[in-house]
């Protein structure tokens, strides 16, 4: 007696391999795009516990800290802590500088109408040694000892390649910097 067997799969389990490779294929590249965002959603929440610090600093030392913004050495910027010492504003170590991501973005939304602006801007000139005067830091908002934040102003950090942003701003209430996330 002759069989005739032939070798191979079936329609069905073909069907059975590729339906189990698309699903896991599907569930990795979800996953991968959480991690991008979950990615973004971590430099916003850093950048939160940053600016608490310096409140947190501010209030300790009874001190005035401030922000400001500069380019660092690669392409990308970091918000920089500076003290009001002696007149002039003076750019600190601690806490390090935040340095943002490549394609994230700062901005900074500043009322305009608020009369204590002028401490931020108030300094005395300062020179070195061969009398050429030295370039003044004038931070974008100050973190003062009694606990507010001047001038009122909201922070605003964005991404290039996602529309949600994040805002940060001074919450009377809560007596510190909060942060609000929202879709473009």
């Amino acid at each position: 007696m002759n069989v005739n067997r032939q070798s191979g799969f079936t329609l069905i389990e073909v069907a059975v391999v590729v339906m189990i490779v698309a699903t896991i294929s599907a569930m990795s590249l979800l996953a991968i795009n959480q991690a991008f965002d979950r990615r973004y959603a971590n430099e916003a929440d850093r950048l939160l516990i940053w600016l608490q610090q310096l409140g947190e600093r501010s209030a300790l030392e009874g001190a005035a800290y401030g922000v400001i913004k500069e380019r660092s050495e690669s392409a990308t910027g970091q918000l920089r802590a500076v003290v009001y010492y002696r007149a002039r504003w003076v750019a600190v170590t601690s806490p390090q500088p935040f340095i943002l991501s490549d394609d994230a973005t700062i901005d900074w939304f500043i009322d305009s109408a608020n009369e204590s602006e002028e401490l931020l801007r108030q300094q005395e000139p300062l020179f070195d040694a061969q009398g050429a005067e030295i370039e003044r830091l004038l931070p974008e908002i100050a973190f003062l000892p009694d606990g507010y934040i001047e001038p009122k102003a909201e922070l605003q950090l964005g991404f290039e390649s996602i529309t949600e942003r994040y805002n940060y701003h001074w919450d009377e209430a809560f007596s510190g910097i909060v942060m609000e996330r929202y879709r473009q």
